[in-house]
């Protein structure tokens, strides 16, 4: 069964750094240091009753009335039909991911929080939403089964 916190974390997250044009990794250390996952959670029932753009907002609000000085934010642009497309598959990458999360968790008993942690700074994060890999279109277990592998190469 889905977790619909994790899912709406991992969709915010993304695009969260896809707006400010910033790495996964220094997007982590940003919502930890800054309690941003925090926050999400606390929230979530208020978060997800608006868009995920008002949600990210809200997170990019949150943090400049707290003194956080961000840069890379950017305009919205009109959307195209290949923006649509890649939409859908980042969509279909975070419902692996949150797969994933929620079974790394079950398998190592450890909480959601430090199995999203493992899984996004690592490598394979990177290499699901490169849809170049195909891992969008593969399904949670062969993602799992990637990100092991990736571990014991590095």
């Amino acid at each position: 069964m889905l977790n619909e916190l994790i899912f709406f974390e991992v969709r915010i997250f993304r695009m969260f750094y896809e707006k400010l044009q910033v790495s996964s990794a220094d997007t982590n250390k940003l919502f930890e240091t800054y309690g941003v996952w925090k926050y999400i959670e606390d929230t979530y029932d208020m978060l997800s009753l608006s868009s995920d753009e008002c949600a990210v907002k809200d997170i990019l609000v949150m943090l400049k009335v707290n003194g956080i000085k961000l840069r890379g934010e950017t305009c919205n642009k009109p959307e195209t039909v290949n923006d649509k497309i890649i939409e859908q598959k980042m969509f279909c990458a975070d419902l692996i991911l949150t797969d994933a999360i929620m079974d790394m968790a079950d398998e190592e008993g450890i909480i959601l929080q430090e199995a999203r942690n493992k899984i996004i700074n690592s490598n394979a994060y990177a290499a699901l939403y490169d849809f170049e890999t195909g891992l969008w279109e593969s399904g949670p277990d062969y993602f799992r089964d990637f990100f092991r592998r990736m571990v014991c190469i590095s």
